[in-house]
């Protein structure tokens, strides 16, 4: 009887930020992580003015290449003739694994047939649920999701995924340790060490040191040319010295923080936020800077049914003049929201524009013709679009102009939200797998092992783990 082998597909998140999708396989037993869609406005089909097919909709996403075409993952109905094993035909065992809330990382599962397990932290869980409430959820089937909790190990048969906590805000973020009998495999997820959720990413670190990982698979989203042109004014990988230190020059989270603050603090007339409304602990920390300099903050009707689902409190609201937030025959959630809000009008803040900081997403950017503009301010704090590869982004900084407000954002400057270079390149070296597999970037030959392998896997092709190594499958004798 031949050996029972395990392998390893990856499917997509090679060279692109976000969407690693990836398969671990041992007999009959498979682990998928994670479900996620490539951040790539450029190239989206579904820009808002192509619409979804309501029958076809997963077939077009595998014939568009937006969906990975994975076998045994999707209903045969979903599927129709297209020429791919459907979750009903499989033998795996599945389940798939999600480390956040992000759309790069779980834009998919709402594809996944709904009979196989997905698993999610329950403050994520909440969240998407209000999204899907206010119809920016992700497209899905009827599902139930199933806990993800810390350092608590789930059996998928005789795969084990130890779930390591990352990031205890919001809708926490994990890392996954994947043990076969064969070996071990990791994946960081998003990796930060310069923020207040640093020491959890040392943790993991440390843990990683003492499992003598075999496959290390990393986020580093922060090779990317703007970086590596900021920080070393060279492309040349081995510019890149190992340190937990953040890099002269840059922000740590706080100093973001502090710095966002501080404008909004000095702002002398109406101030107003676009952020990234999964973002809970963000929105919690706006509403905690506007009482520290005597404002009230305000949301949009569906940010604030986000925010009220997740902390259960009443918040401010302000409703621009669109059609689904004034729509005669309100939906469920508006009603609710609506009902358990205190409303603000734009007379008020007309009449008083220092007492208030406003939420506004891009697709009300109208509203800020509006609002009062003079000496106002429009802090961008990483809600769509995010930068100047998003063809949005020129449109979302002509109309800020024209509105009268000062645009105003840290982001692109001096701070990331990833690791800095330095920081990865020492957190791998510190674990110094026996292959490294970096990933989550344009650019993931830049990340270099210490003493391992550096592999940048062929996607779609079956790899197996032999002797701590990822070996072609058709290569095994």
């Amino acid at each position: 009887m031949e050996k029972t082998k395990t392998k390893f597909i990856m499917y997509s998140g090679l060279y692109t930020i976000g969407g690693v999708n990836v398969a671990i396989i041992y007999g009959k037993d498979r682990v998928i992580f994670e479900m996620g869609a490539a951040y790539d406005p450029k190239n989206n089909i579904y820009d808002g003015t192509v619409e979804k097919r309501k029958k076809n909709w997963i077939r077009d996403k595998l014939r568009l290449g937006i969906l990975p075409a994975i076998d045994g993952l999707f209903r045969r109905e979903d599927l129709g003739d297209y020429d791919l094993q459907s979750a009903e035909e499989s033998q795996y065992n599945t389940a798939v694994f999600i480390t956040h809330l992000h759309l790069d990382h779980m834009a998919h599962i709402g594809t996944v047939a709904p009979e196989i397990p997905i698993y999610m932290h329950k403050k994520a869980q909440i969240i998407e649920r209000a999204l899907e409430d206010v119809g920016q959820g992700v497209d899905t089937l009827p599902r139930k999701y199933r806990d993800l909790e810390p350092d608590k190990t789930i059996k998928v048969g005789e795969i084990e995924v130890y779930p390591i906590l990352t990031n205890e805000d919001n809708y926490c973020d994990f890392a996954f340790l994947v043990t076969t009998p064969d070996g071990a495999i990791h994946w960081t997820g998003d990796l930060a060490l310069h923020g207040k959720n640093a020491p959890l990413n040392i943790r993991q670190m440390e843990m990683l040191k003492e499992k003598n990982v075999d496959v290390l698979l990393c986020d580093c989203t922060s090779f990317m040319d703007d970086v590596m042109e900021m920080m070393y004014s060279t492309m040349d990988a081995k510019a890149i010295l190992p340190s937990p230190d953040i890099p002269e020059g840059m922000l740590s989270d706080e100093e973001y923080e502090a710095a966002l603050f501080e404008i909004i603090e000095a702002a002398p007339q109406l101030c107003v936020f676009n952020y990234y409304n999964r973002e809970m602990t963000e929105a919690q920390q706006f509403v905690n800077w506007a009482t520290a300099v005597g404002r009230k903050c305000v949301f949009q009707p569906d940010a604030a049914y986000i925010y009220y689902r997740f902390f259960n409190e009443k918040p401010n609201v302000y409703i621009p003049d669109v059609e689904r937030f004034t729509v005669k025959d309100k939906p469920e959630w508006l009603k609710e929201i609506l009902a358990n809000c205190v409303l603000v009008t734009l007379d008020e803040i007309k009449a008083n524009p220092r007492a208030y900081m406003i939420q506004n997403s891009y697709e009300c950017i109208l509203e800020l013709f509006d609002l009062p503009g003079e000496k106002g301010v429009y802090v961008h704090s990483g809600g769509t679009p995010i930068g100047d590869f998003d063809p949005a982004y020129a449109n979302m900084r002509k109309l800020v102009d024209l509105a009268g407000f000062e645009y105003t954002t840290f982001f692109k400057n001096n701070y990331f939200g990833h690791g800095y270079p330095c920081q990865v390149k020492y957190f791998v070296d510190e674990i110094n797998p026996k292959v490294l597999i970096p990933c989550h970037s344009f650019n993931p030959e830049r990340l270099l092992p210490k003493d391992g392998v550096q592999l940048l896997p062929e996607l779609f092709k079956v790899y197996v783990l032999q002797d701590s190594k990822l070996v072609p499958e058709e290569e095994i004798q």
